[in-house]
């Protein structure tokens, strides 16, 4: 057994962030029947039926999340209903707002059943929802719990992202209990990170705040988290006081994950202090009431612990069956770390058992997780791998530079020679041998002849290899779907801007009407000028035989089959040397439902929106997956679907890296996905909303 394992365990997996809600209740029965008073009235508004429905699911919350998704789509069905109506702009932003708040508490329960998928689609849909409104609180509290479910994914940069958008808008409105929540959650990933001081400080600014505003669900986790520091710096008493603290207040409100997480805590710190048996009848507390509702991350980890206490008193059979549950789980709900912690108990087990095939394939998986969990020295490998390629940069340049600059001094030099040895030759032809500068001017006039022969055969052959690039040309742009068939298939505006550094390019754009959907592909292919053109004729053939032929549907389905038709054709062998692929975004219009499916490789998808209520324009970016449609390095990962609700007025850019790569200007810069922005918001959607020729191939 390697005890130091168990230690890092509860640190990671227990040391809880804050899932933000509406606003929170202590569930007390006469809140309850006022609000059934509320529904049950035909008087009732129906902006503040919904309201009730809303303030009732955040009541359920605490004491059993499975009643927050029946309640919650009720609030989504009548909203929908409502304002289909078209209410006026005072009502819709009432509706919308407790929409916002159903949806958001939907993806609460979804991550906490560690359905990850339809966690992030229903906070994205939330997202939308309250910037229809603006409303500060709801976009804030989103960021927050999508920054949450990123950090159990392991996925530190983009959850430290969120939490700090999320911060960043809690602290203009002066949300306290949001500030409070948010540090929270970034105090987890410092913890997670190893920085215990940092992730210190950040929960003693929330415990302060949650004091303050009397935060009962807010001080149960500050509580807990602070218990979780002290257990690892070696402080189990004061440890307990903190878990047992937490506790109280969660038994007071009913938080049932609370109280399981405490449970768990508890058993971990009496586990540290070899009190097995205690340590036991609190993980089994904590697994009973996480099965009651259905935490799936939480019974992971709750096999786990006790997996590793059973293999401690010896028990090695029942040991290896909760570490299959565990890992089971754990690969079910997609979490690396307990994925990592379940293979490591497995790999203990073999070794009990000399087992050592399965031993070494634990300690294969477990070696594979913990390289996927992103940390503080990834993100610092990859600063310091950044400064060193802007070094090199740099360096290359000035030693090119430097190059050039002793190559023209040579070319000079050479040319000073080359005169002076020219005039004393002349000069002593001139002089002695008037017979040889006769020879001398014939010969001259036979090379010059032989010079022009070989100019003459380069410039034929220059004209055959542009000759051959210029079909090439007709080729790819016969390839490229045409003006009239977008114009006949896909009834909305549109401009498509093609302007190809070389006579062919790997940019490529391709649509295609099909299963009453309309579909247009924004693609760069590996290479530039004849190669990338090769693979633009390739990736479009394949996409013809993916969504015409196979009648693929999804986006995200069609590029996970793209992805592996190429890697068939060009890399058959598994050669990690070739890479060849595409960059890439897909869109699927469906314009009779407004809806608009898509999927992205390493490039983003632009809307531009009009908001109702500042009445101005916002561009929103959606960003792509960081992968290529091809081989690359990291283990290969499903493209994920997007989807949005399109709205009149709505303007899509898709795009390669062309433009914001271009150098220009004064100083000679790239142009930069900024100054595009800039650019597309300010300048070109004006002018391209006032034309009625949208499409401009050149």
């Amino acid at each position: 057994m390697r005890k130091a394992n168990i230690s890092l365990f509860f640190i990671l997996a227990y040391f809880t962030a804050n899932a933000v809600l509406a606003q929170f209740s202590t569930g007390d029965q006469k809140k309850i029947d006022s609000l059934n008073a509320i529904i049950a009235n035909k008087r009732s508004h129906d902006t503040s039926i919904l309201s009730a429905y809303v303030n009732l699911s955040d009541i359920f919350y605490v004491s059993n999340p499975d009643t927050l998704i029946p309640i919650c789509k009720i609030v989504e069905k009548k909203a929908n209903l409502l304002l289909s109506k078209q209410p006026s702009v005072t009502v819709q932003k009432s509706i919308n707002a407790s929409l916002a708040s159903a949806l958001n508490n939907i993806g609460v329960v979804h991550q906490i059943k560690g359905e990850m998928n339809l966690a992030l689609a229903y906070y994205l849909k939330s997202l939308n929802t309250a910037l229809k409104t603006d409303d500060k609180q709801g976009i804030a509290a989103t960021y927050n719990n999508i920054g949450h479910m990123y950090s159990n994914l392991g996925d530190i940069p983009l959850a430290l992202v969120n939490h700090n958008k999320g911060l960043k808008i809690f602290e203009e409105i002066d949300s306290q209990s949001g500030i409070a929540s948010s540090y929270g959650n970034i105090a987890v990933i410092y913890n997670g990170q190893g920085d215990t001081e940092l992730a210190l400080k950040y929960l003693k600014k929330s415990l302060k705040i949650r004091e303050k505003i009397d935060d009962k669900k807010g001080l149960g986790s500050a509580y807990n988290n602070i218990g979780v520091i002290f257990r690892n710096n070696g402080n189990p008493d004061s440890a307990l006081t903190y878990f047992k603290k937490s506790l109280k207040i969660r038994e007071e409100i009913g938080d049932k994950k609370g109280m399981a997480i405490c449970y768990n805590n508890i058993g971990a710190t009496y586990k540290n202090d070899e009190n097995i048996d205690l340590a036991l009848q609190y993980h089994k507390k904590s697994l009973e009431i996480s099965q009651e509702i259905g935490n799936k991350s939480a019974i992971a980890y709750s096999y786990n612990s006790i997996g590793i206490l059973k293999l401690q008193k010896g028990e090695v059979k029942e040991a290896k069956e909760y570490g299959k549950k565990g890992l089971a789980l754990a690969k079910e709900i997609g979490f690396p770390e307990s994925i990592k912690l379940n293979a490591q108990l497995l790999y203990d087990v073999a070794q009990k058992e000399g087992n050592y095939k399965d031993a070494l394939e634990m300690r294969n998986l477990e070696i594979q997780m913990r390289d996927s969990i992103a940390s503080e020295t990834n993100i610092k490998a990859s600063a310091n791998q950044q400064s060193k390629y802007e070094y090199e940069k740099e360096k290359a340049l000035t030693e090119a530079e430097q190059a050039k600059k002793d190559a023209l001094a040579l070319e000079e030099k050479q040319k000073q020679q080359l005169i002076t040895y020219g005039s004393i030759a002349g000069l002593v032809i001139v002089l002695l041998f008037l017979f040889v500068l006769f020879k001398r001017f014939k010969i001259t006039q036979k090379q010059k002849a032989i010079i022009e022969r070989q100019k003459h055969i380069v410039d034929e052959k220059q004209k055959e290899i542009l000759d051959s690039i210029h079909y090439a040309k007709r080729i790819q742009m016969a390839m490229l779907t045409s003006e009239e068939y977008i114009s006949h298939h896909f009834k909305a505006e549109f401009f498509i801007l093609f302007q190809p550094k070389d006579v062919v390019s790997g940019d490529f754009y391709w649509a295609t009407q099909q299963h009453n959907k309309f579909y247009i592909a924004t693609a760069d292919c590996t290479g530039h000028g004849v190669p990338g053109a090769f693979m633009s004729l390739l990736n479009i053939s394949f996409l013809n035989e993916n969504v015409i032929e196979r009648k693929l549907e999804n986006p995200a389905q069609i590029l996970n089959e793209q992805r592996k038709e190429i890697i068939k054709a060009l890399n058959p062998k598994g050669n990690e040397n070739s890479k060849d692929g595409m960059d890439c975004v897909l869109c699927s219009f469906d314009l009779y439902n407004n809806k608009l499916d898509f999927a992205a490789a390493n490039n983003p998808l632009w809307l531009v929106r009009k908001n109702d209520s500042t009445k101005t324009n916002e561009l929103i970016e959606y960003k792509g997956d960081k992968m290529p449609v091809g081989k690359y390095n990291e283990k290969s990962a499903d493209f994920t679907p997007q989807q949005i609700d399109l709205q009149k007025g709505d303007i899509v850019y898709t795009f390669t890296d062309g433009y914001a790569d271009q150098f220009g200007g004064n100083k000679g810069k790239k142009f930069m996905y900024k100054n595009l922005k800039i650019f597309l918001f300010k300048s070109h959607i004006y002018q391209w909303m006032s034309k009625k020729n949208r499409l401009t191939k050149q």
